[in-house]
């Protein structure tokens, strides 16, 4: 068996290169919030979501906060970067209860 199929079938193989991913994003993280490539990535998937995805729920599921949920991630991501960006995030995902009027404004804080 080849050596490059061993390495693959040990674990280490696997945990070294997530250890790797996360040495990248914790580093990455620590860049200015317009720097940050994992905020990048983060904003184009959300605004993937949004184009592709959000259509077709919006029969389904309405958002009881204007901006949306999805709009004010990605605010929070492009302005305070991806730690604290997801942390308000999702303290807001959190606070979304059913008492919650349709349309509550909760804009990002400053």
């Amino acid at each position: 068996m080849p050596t490059l199929r061993q390495r693959l079938k040990r674990p280490e193989t696997y945990l070294s290169v997530f250890a790797l991913f996360v040495l990248a994003a914790t580093g990455d993280s620590l860049r200015p919030a317009d720097r940050q490539i994992s905020a990048r990535m983060y904003v184009g998937l959300v605004e993937s979501y949004q184009s592709d995805i959000s259509p077709r729920l919006s029969h389904y599921i309405r958002c009881r906060y204007e901006p949306t949920c999805s709009e004010y991630s990605k605010q929070a991501v492009e302005r305070f970067g991806i730690l604290e960006g997801l942390a308000l995030s999702r303290r807001r995902l959190r606070s979304c209860q059913h008492t919650v009027p349709l349309g509550t404004v909760d804009p990002i804080p400053d």
